[in-house]
């Protein structure tokens, strides 16, 4: 069969604090997705991540392949314009093309505003925000973990797009394809204090 090459990664947002790029790629990290903003899941407020820029600018200057994804809590079409545009706008400021990720969650907490959904509302507003960045000339990943992908995301219709998936135990048992693996939130790589995910990816994404 074909040989799999696989790909060391890592996400990041303020919670890793100022990160050393230049040793994370010393210690093999390949490619980096930096978080835009989030949206609270309460409020329904859109909060941009400060580190976002150095992020971008230091893990690009490392040699480290960026994407950037952006943690939504988008309830409508108007939420879902809104989440877009943001991270088009910055990323056309700094100039890099790169993937752009929808972080789409449920929360613990039952008034979590996104909880309300149907299955079928939830995965038009992600296919929305799909094809707004692929029509800017962004290639879009839809970032998932096991709940969301059984119960509350019809994967077949989204089809189409690329596959993030979260999952941490050892015994993977999931039927659909995904591109790129989120296999820890307890990871440690060489410039960051504490934490990180940690992410492999079964293809160069930023090749395409």
């Amino acid at each position: 069969g074909e040989e799999v090459i696989s790909h060391k990664g890592i996400d990041v947002s303020k919670f890793q604090g100022k990160i050393d790029w230049k040793a994370g790629a010393e210690d093999g990290v390949e490619f980096a997705f930096m978080r835009v903003a989030y949206r609270g899941y309460g409020t329904g407020k859109m909060v941009e991540d400060t580190t976002f820029e150095d992020n971008m600018k230091g893990a690009v200057a490392a040699g480290i392949h960026a994407g950037a994804y952006i943690y939504s809590q988008a309830i409508n079409e108007d939420e879902i314009r809104e989440e877009a545009e943001l991270v088009i706008s910055k990323l056309e400021e700094l100039d890099v093309k790169c993937p752009v990720v929808f972080d789409v969650e449920k929360t613990l907490d039952s008034a979590g505003r996104m909880n309300q959904l149907s299955v079928e509302e939830r995965t038009n507003l992600t296919l929305l925000f799909c094809q707004i960045v692929e029509q800017a000339g962004y290639k879009p990943i839809v970032y998932y973990n096991m709940e969301m992908g059984a119960l509350m995301l019809d994967i077949e219709t989204l089809e189409p797009y690329e596959k993030w998936f979260a999952y941490y135990n050892d015994d993977m048992y999931y039927p659909y394809a995904y591109g790129i693996w989120q296999y820890s939130d307890k990871g440690r790589v060489n410039g960051i204090k504490g934490n990180v995910d940690m992410d492999i990816s079964f293809y160069t994404f930023w090749e395409e």
